[in-house]
Parts: structure tokens; C-alpha cells; sequence
């Protein structure tokens, strides 16, 4: 009933906004490649999920470094604030939240942006909505139908299997900046640094082997492989002594990690649950991310950490992992990926870490 609801909704916003599309008309294009060195500020809206907050970081180097002078302002959701934190190439974060929604259209209408980038490559009313009320003079989008109206500059949508970071270059380098990097990045400060640093000497027992993070949780059951085949490969990996894994318990999902312990041959230590900028340098300071397709798996993709990561839902090509070794293992529509095949996986990608990570 909830999903219907969903989709009755999604096809109201996409109504209204093509009705409105009808009155308005098409929108006159401006001429490309923009002349950024007439621009003083850019405004890049990614309010949406943390894996695409951490794919989208690229975009703010290849501004900064195609045109240094430019102000760089991000609209993010909340609890994504901190992935920005640090940032040299981010000059102001601005917050999303739905309840304060009100507080961020009147923040944007002040700030004067010169040019808008919405990254969403599937149409966003939301998104769209914060384009609009920002008044920048040029507002730059894929082109969606519902938004015709709206974006000056808009680029056409292909069909071809492109990574999410790969997409978000392409809009910036269609508006004439050029200078690219295509690995997401994230920074921390000299006191995450120590705080971390001093959990993991206290948490380890083996700092002499690999360190190997494991994360059973995921967002959406469904979306996840079963527990059971995370608990034989996390006692199978640390029985073996090939490597030391430290388990990842995300909020509410202490119960799971519990029945995996409760069941395990012997006791899998488990990192208490973090901020996700602590998680995130966990993660840089470890030999191996194993999990579901979840958020944190970019991270790996930022620090050049080996993953092997099961994919249950989404586009594999799009949102899988980028510039990092890996392994992407797709079961979808069933349950047939065997403990023993990801306990190889792991041990081929651990084989090959010439000089693990210390601590």
C-alpha cells in the first residue's frame, strides 16, 4: 500500500511539473562553454543519500581547480554534512532538511548564485524546486522534460552504463570546465585522526594481520545478504588467521550483530557504533571492506581500499565501486552466493595487499 502511495505521489510531481512546463515553454539555451571567469559563486545541489554525497565530491575539485576563484556552496541533506566537512574545494555547506524547508529556499534566494548544478540524472522535483527558488542566472541540469522550462543549459540523456561520478563529470565538462578527477575524496582533521588511531590500537588484538571491516546491516532487508553467510565468512576469515575483522554496527543494528556473535565459534570484536566521518576513517585505515550495497562502500572507493561488496538491487555499472581493486558480486532474484565463494574473493584481493595498513 505504501509503495503504491509512493508511486501515486512520484506521478503527481511529474504531472504538475510537465503542466506548468506546458504554460512556460522552453526555456531559451544559453552559449557553451560558459565564461566561468565572468562568475563569482556555483551552487551544486545533492540533497539526496550518502553514496551520492561522496560521488559527487569530485565535481567541487574540478571546480576549484578549473577555476579557483569561484565561491563553491553545496546543498546537502543533514546527515551528510560532515562527508564535506574539511573540504578544501567547498567553501559553504548548506543544510537540507524537509522541516526547515522554508529557512533553506530564503537562505538561497539571498546568496545571488551565478550558475546551479543539480546532479540528479533521474528528474527531482526537490532538486529542481532549489534550482529554481535560487535565482542563479544559469541553471544547469540533464535534460528532463518536466524541467524544459527551468534549465538553460541541459544536457541530453544517453542510455549508455556509466558510473554515478563518470555521470557528474559529464554534466560539469558539458558547461566548459575541464579539469577533472574522478576519485571521490574525503578529509579529516588532526583530532578524528587521533581519535581513531587510538580506538583501533585499543580494539585490535592482531595488529600484525590485515585488518578486514565486515557490515551485515543494510538499509533495506531485503537488500541484504543473509545474515547467516555473513557470520561463516567473518568466523571462517578470523578462525583462519589470515586476517584480524573488526565488525561495523551501524544504529539499531545491534541485535543483528548480536545473533552473529551469539552463533560465531568465537567471539568477532565489533567497532562501537560511529559518526559516519569516523566510520569513513575506519574505513581509509583498513586492509578490506566486505558489505552490502550500502552507502559506506564509497568510502572504500575514496581511500583506495580493497571491497568486495554483494549487490541484491540497483545498477552494478552505475553505482559500484570506482579506482579501487575490488570485487562485485551480483545476487539478484535469489539466494545462491555461498559463503565459500566470498571467503575466496576476499583472499585473493587480501593475497594481493603487498603491505597492509598499521595502526
Amino acid at each position: 500500500m505504501a509503495q503504491l502511495a509512493r508511486k501515486a505521489a512520484n506521478m503527481a510531481k511529474h504531472a504538475l511539473w510537465s503542466i506548468i512546463g506546458s504554460f512556460l515553454g522552453k526555456k531559451k539555451p544559453s552559449p557553451l562553454p560558459i565564461d566561468f571567469l565572468s562568475l563569482s559563486s556555483v551552487l551544486v545541489i545533492r540533497h539526496d543519500r550518502l553514496g551520492d554525497v561522496i560521488l559527487s565530491t569530485p565535481v567541487y575539485e574540478c571546480i576549484k581547480k578549473s577555476f579557483p576563484h569561484l565561491r563553491v556552496s553545496v546543498v546537502v541533506n543533514c546527515s551528510n554534512l560532515p562527508i564535506l566537512s574539511d573540504n578544501p574545494n567547498v567553501d559553504e555547506i548548506i543544510p537540507y532538511d524537509q522541516k526547515k524547508l522554508g529557512t533553506l529556499i530564503k537562505q538561497l534566494r539571498s546568496n545571488e548564485f551565478d550558475i546551479v548544478f543539480t546532479l540528479n540524472k533521474k528528474f527531482s522535483a526537490i532538486a529542481s524546486l532549489l534550482a529554481l527558488v535560487s535565482k542563479a542566472k544559469h541553471k544547469v541540469s540533464y535534460a528532463h522534460d518536466e524541467t524544459a522550462w527551468l534549465y538553460d543549459i541541459r544536457l541530453p540523456i544517453d542510455n549508455q552504463a556509466r558510473h554515478e561520478s563518470l555521470n557528474n563529470l559529464e554534466l560539469i565538462n558539458y558547461t566548459g570546465l575541464t579539469k577533472t578527477s574522478k576519485s571521490p575524496r574525503v578529509y579529516f582533521d588532526n583530532d578524528e585522526e587521533k581519535k581513531i588511531t587510538t580506538l583501533l590500537k585499543t580494539l585490535r588484538t592482531n595488529p600484525e594481520r590485515p585488518l578486514v571491516l565486515i557490515k551485515p546491516g543494510t538499509r533495506i532487508a531485503k537488500w541484504g545478504w543473509e545474515t547467516k553467510n555473513f557470520r561463516i565468512v567473518a568466523d571462517k576469515l578470523s578462525s583462519s588467521k589470515k586476517a584480524e575483522v573488526l565488525l561495523i554496527c551501524g544504529p539499531g543494528e545491534e541485535p543483528l550483530i548480536n545473533r552473529i556473535n551469539d552463533r560465531a565459534n568465537q567471539k568477532i570484536n565489533q567497532l562501537p557504533i560511529l559518526s559516519i566521518k569516523e566510520l569513513a576513517l575506519v574505513i581509509k585505515k583498513s586492509d578490506l571492506l566486505f558489505c552490502n550495497h550500502t552507502g559506506i562502500m564509497h568510502f572504500a572507493s575514496a581511500f583506495q581500499t580493497p571491497v568486495v561488496v554483494i549487490f541484491k538491487h540497483g545498477e552494478s555499472k552505475r553505482w559500484g565501486p570506482i579506482n579501487t581493486p575490488n570485487v562485485l558480486l551480483e545476487e539478484k532474484g535469489s539466494d545462491r552466493l555461498s559463503p565459500e565463494i566470498v571467503l575466496d574473493k576476499i583472499n585473493k584481493l587480501l593475497t594481493n595487499i603487498s603491505d597492509h595498513k598499521t595502526i
